[in-house]
């Protein structure tokens, strides 16, 4: 563990087992299975993985057993060059066990999950000391209690910390304000704010306005993204949705675009061509099942841009 890392994550990884089915099932319906596969995901496991693939090099401090999804799961996330920085203290652990079912018509997804041997990471004087060492730290609100050490560390270090927060779980309001690059969908942003009618444009300057806080971004599906800067937070700026082609599944978008972002970030991009391309990296998500088989190349990202670009 005495390597540093472009991009260390700590948060939840899932193993997704994806019904395709030709529309959402009714009450009493029975209905043919189009296709079933199984798949990686999560918030942070998906971020890592589209990171991974315009080309960071990310750690993955998660604690994962012995049994057949901690196995399918690992071996996943390696074969992406994500290193797993594991202790073994649990062989019981399981990450998330998702039932994710699509409709073919549209690509809408329903998620059912369970948890019940998932244990957060293990943090210790060796893990809180590589937070000071990382160019990035990832979060989500899942282990949220757990992981405010690392990301004080990676603070006071000034190491930028990126947050993906879907709900409120214990102490994640305190870790989201530990959070200097915030990405967070608009339900949940006025839920944060207490407002439940508030533009996203007025969240984004709200949360962009929080101490520390370098940049604040909503998102709101097709209508696109509204984000501010720390520095001056009445300024929003608003990116749209890009389409790149017939959607087959929007599992995983969200988490595509923070590690887009992430590995922006890390890269040096400037706060606009890291939504930009965020924002792109997860309209190509969306031409494939599942949440990290979608996460585009740096090279495909590149391409699309460039046909964009050149069709306005």
């Amino acid at each position: 563990m005495a390597e540093a890392f472009d991009l260390l994550g700590l948060g939840v990884a899932t193993v997704d087992d994806l019904l395709m089915v030709e529309h959402f099932p009714r009450v009493n319906e029975k209905q043919r299975l189009l296709a079933g596969v199984r798949q990686g995901g999560g918030l942070t496991a998906s971020a890592l993985v589209a990171a991974a693939r315009l080309g960071l090099r990310p750690g993955y401090l998660i604690t994962l057993g012995k049994g057949e999804l901690a196995v399918f799961l690992r071996e996943r996330l390696e074969r992406e060059g994500i290193v797993c920085l594991e202790d073994g203290s649990r062989p019981d652990a399981e990450p998330f066990h998702s039932l994710v079912i699509v409709a073919q018509s549209g690509g809408e997804r329903s998620v059912i999950w369970r948890n019940d041997k998932v244990f957060p990471p293990r943090i210790g004087p060796t893990e809180m000391a590589l937070a000071a060492r990382v160019g990035c730290l990832f979060v989500d609100h899942v282990f949220a209690a757990d992981l405010l050490g690392m990301a004080e560390a990676a603070r006071r270090a000034r190491r930028p910390v990126v947050g993906d927060f879907e709900r409120t779980t214990p102490r994640s309001r305190e870790l989201m304000d530990l959070t200097d690059h915030l990405i967070v969908p608009l339900a949940y942003a006025r839920e944060a704010l207490g407002e439940t009618e508030m533009a996203p444009e007025t969240a984004a300057a709200a949360l962009a306005r929080r101490p520390g806080r370098a940049l604040a971004c909503v998102t709101d599906g097709e209508r696109g993204c509204w984000f501010a800067l720390g520095e001056n937070p009445e300024r929003v700026f608003h990116q749209g949705c890009f389409s790149a082609g017939r959607v087959v599944d929007t599992t995983g978008c969200g988490d595509v675009f923070h590690g887009a972002y992430a590995a922006g970030l890390v890269k040096g991009w400037p706060p606009e061509e890291r939504i930009r391309r965020a924002a792109a990296a997860a309209a190509l998500k969306t031409l494939k099942t599942g949440a990290q088989d979608g996460a585009p190349t740096l090279e495909e990202l590149e391409n699309f841009l460039s046909r964009v670009s050149a069709s306005c």
